[in-house]
């Protein structure tokens, strides 16, 4: 790839990132969740999703078990496959490449949506100005 082809990439990827994030009200109402996008920041689900993807993501009237799904635990955003639904009907869930399921159950009320769209890599260029600029 010549330099003239990465640099048009780049900023095709750029364009690609600004145009959704730009949407994302747009997204928030016909996606029915107010966190309609997110960008993978670990590799807790490798080899399914890798860091930088941007996941695209809905909001649902019911889950189920093998769903991936994005919800809320102490602040921090979290995207794990659900592996078991309680008596209580909340989330068991644990990432791909973790070796135990995660510590506490995801009540319903904590879930944004389930991924519903993966777009590879796209999601890199968030991640780099986020630790570029620190936001």
């Amino acid at each position: 790839m010549s330099k003239k082809e990465i640099i048009y990439t780049l900023l095709l990827i750029a364009l690609a990132v600004f145009i959704a994030f730009g949407m994302r009200p747009l997204l928030e109402a016909w996606l029915g969740t107010p966190v309609p996008l997110a960008v993978v920041s670990s590799w807790s689900m490798e080899p399914e999703f890798h860091v930088g993807d941007l996941l695209i993501l809905a909001k649902s009237s019911t889950y189920k078990v093998g769903d991936i799904i994005l919800f809320n635990r102490g602040g921090e955003l979290i995207v794990h496959r659900i592996v078991a639904i309680t008596s209580d009907g909340s989330y068991v869930t644990q990432g791909d490449a973790n070796p135990s399921r995660d510590p506490l159950p995801v009540p319903p009320s904590k879930v944004y949506g389930k991924v519903v769209l993966v777009i590879p890599y796209v999601g890199a260029v968030r991640l780099l100005l986020a630790k570029i600029l620190g936001f």
